[in-house]
């Protein structure tokens, strides 16, 4: 290794580790933090925000860039110092175009947007909430105007999360899925549906995480470095590929929620640790864009998760954890219940044929916001004419 990369990789590194203490700061806010928190959280993590993100669109970030060039010259694209340079260039060029304060003060007030989502979603509070969306929805569309685009708003926006994917790529992928699999949903809808009462009955939550632990652990979640632990909305979080943490949500009479959570989040679990040593503490350390992480979470949830293979050997487990609840349902009944086809308004909750139906939605409702098509104002109403078609 050149002594300039050497010297990139270290500095790197020190962004890598101030990013690490806003991280696990973020996971006590969704796990652990009392409910009066936030307001001191929000403030925290904006002040860390801001010194990241300056650390890393320095001078200092563009000069080592500049002097690792020559030492990457002639090396094969694919070489890890070649990626490195080039994956941390491009994140440089993009995240340069923020103001210092603009990260911290959307930092600060997406802590306190979530702190009121947590409160008004139990209630169903849409109107407690809006104007910490309408917030949110103003943070996006500077953003993407501090980035710019050639065609369209939110062509910037998607690029964080799929490089140079663009807003009419993703269009025409959804007109041809929806007018395939709109008909799909229905024509399974009329069909005799799977027994299914046996999936509301009474599990209790500790039991059922317990059970899905197993499970990911045979799928290979390593928990020696990973743990399981409850929040609002079940999500992966990893701070290196040595501590790498799932949560979920428990429903005690609807224990298919937490089961498959677990196994989706140990899948971007997996995903991440398995990445490399040799890429700790550098943007190249954590998964590299959502199409892969997605694949890998969607994989282990439904093409494994679902299968019979599995079931076969783990049902007589879940019969031996849950005896009263499932004393009367054999595996195939079991099987045939958990890949049943069901419209459900909760995304997380969806079956894996109508999960992308909610994916549509969305974008189309964020597209709609970003441009203006629609205000915060309309969104409820827009929400459930869409969730109805």
């Amino acid at each position: 290794m050149g002594k300039a990369i050497q010297t990139l990789r270290e500095h790197l590194g020190e962004i890598s580790d101030l990013s690490v203490a806003s991280s696990v700061m973020g996971w006590d806010q969704q796990t652990y933090m009392p409910p009066g928190g936030g307001p001191g959280r929000a403030q925290a993590l904006g002040t860390l925000s801001r010194l990241i993100h300056a650390k890393f669109t320095s001078e200092d970030t563009l000069r080592m860039l500049d002097a690792a060039e020559p030492e990457i010259a002639g090396l094969p694209d694919d070489h890890d110092d070649v990626c490195l340079v080039r994956k941390t260039r491009r994140d440089y060029e993009k995240s340069r175009k923020l103001p210092d304060d603009f990260v911290a003060d959307w930092t600060r007030d997406a802590i306190l947007s979530n702190e009121a989502w947590r409160v008004a979603r139990p209630k169903n509070d849409f109107a407690g909430y809006k104007h910490h969306l309408v917030k949110m929805v103003d943070y996006a569309r500077r953003q993407a105007d501090y980035y710019g685009y050639e065609e369209h708003l939110y062509d910037a926006l998607l690029d964080d999360y799929e490089p140079d994917l663009t807003t009419a790529e993703v269009k025409s992928i959804f007109d041809v899925l929806r007018a395939e699999q709109a008909p799909l949903v229905k024509a399974i809808a009329a069909k005799p549906k799977p027994r299914s009462d046996f999936m509301f009955r009474h599990y209790p939550a500790a039991k059922q995480g317990e059970f899905a632990m197993k499970v990911v652990q045979a799928f290979g979640y390593d928990l020696n470095r990973g743990r399981l632990d409850v929040a609002p909305h079940p999500f992966e979080t990893s701070f290196n590929r040595d501590d790498v943490r799932i949560t979920t949500r428990y429903k005690e009479d609807f224990p298919q929620q937490a089961i498959f959570a677990i196994f989706h989040e140990a899948g971007h679990g997996m995903y991440e640790q398995n990445i490399g040593a040799n890429l700790a503490r550098t943007p190249l350390g954590h998964g590299n864009a959502c199409i892969f992480h997605e694949s890998q979470s969607r994989t282990w949830e439904n093409i494994v998760g679902r299968s019979r293979a599995v079931w076969e050997h783990f049902f007589p487990v879940l019969r031996e954890t849950f005896p009263e609840a499932l004393s009367d349902v054999t595996a195939d009944e079991f099987h045939a219940a958990i890949n049943r086809v069901e419209p459900d308004l909760i995304r997380v909750e969806a079956d894996e044929c109508t999960y992308n139906m909610h994916i549509m939605v969305r974008f189309e409702i964020e597209v709609a916001l970003m441009t203006g098509a629609m205000t915060v104002d309309e969104l409820p109403e827009a929400w459930n004419a869409k969730m109805q078609d």
